[in-house]
């Protein structure tokens, strides 16, 4: 006990003296009783907003289940930004309840001199895409520091593995361009992935089903099968990633240079 009330001071500590902090997490899926734990958990955390990986829902077809997620989240004191995931099958009805100022499901916001281009992988984004052609404009029209935020990820050692379609041309326009990070969900646990020094982040324990380890990536630092969440803290000179259990426990943290 006394451990978990030190780690909350010294974390109330570093969210006055840092930058911005953004909560991530995702894939809540079929489980409320978790995300109402995971909310209960973070909701009087200092944060200045929230994405969600995606998967928000089972089936994402249906006014209810969205009525019912906005429920479980409205004591989070941030905005609220979400990613759509595979299982938002209805575009509209994602649109309608998390509507961006384009009114598109791939969008950008700026927190903290920090850039946070959201990307839909259920559409196209292959090059020549108009997608792609939107990403390749927002990447090029911004000197921030970059996140990029998808939900199914470039590289993974999960479950699913890697989207290997998604391989074949981002990771190399992302290398361009001052990205610090990509931040995915769809695995429905927690890991780390750095390739040629960009750090890529997959976080999709936000209640949904766990899933082990899939085959050994060389590229994995950390791979851990747990429900959970993460903080991303803006420094002066770099980004503090701190991932906890729903106890709130630390189970890892890394820093993460600014390009």
């Amino acid at each position: 006990m006394m451990r978990r009330i030190l780690l909350c001071l010294a974390l109330l500590i570093i969210c006055i003296y840092a930058g911005a902090t953004v909560l991530i997490y995702g894939d809540t899926r079929n489980h409320p009783e978790v995300h109402r734990e995971l909310i209960a958990r973070v909701q009087e955390l200092r944060v200045n907003a929230v994405f969600h990986t995606g998967d928000l829902n089972q089936k994402g077809k249906s006014q209810s289940e969205y009525d019912s997620f906005k429920e479980i989240i409205s004591p989070l004191p941030a905005p609220f930004y979400a990613i759509r995931g595979n299982h938002e099958k209805d575009l509209a009805l994602f649109i309608k309840n998390f509507p961006s100022v384009d009114g598109l499901s791939f969008y950008s916001v700026i927190y903290d001199s920090l850039k946070f281009i959201i990307l839909d992988s259920n559409l196209p984004l292959l090059p020549g895409s108009a997608q792609y052609r939107w990403l390749v404009n927002e990447l090029e029209s911004s000197k921030l520091p970059l996140i990029l935020m998808l939900h199914h990820p470039v590289f993974s050692s999960g479950y699913h593995g890697d989207e290997l379609g998604l391989q074949y041309y981002l990771p190399q326009l992302f290398k361009k361009y001052p990205v610090a990070a990509v931040i995915s969900g769809h695995e429905h646990s927690f890991e780390h992935l750095i390739w040629e020094g960009l750090d890529f982040f997959v976080s999709g324990g936000g209640g949904a089903p766990l899933r082990e380890q899939g085959s050994p990536d060389p590229r994995s630092v950390f791979f851990n099968m747990i429900h959970h969440y993460n903080l991303l803290i803006r420094q002066p000179q770099a980004l503090l990633w701190q991932c906890f259990d729903l106890k709130g426990d630390l189970l890892y943290e890394t820093t993460i240079s600014l390009p």
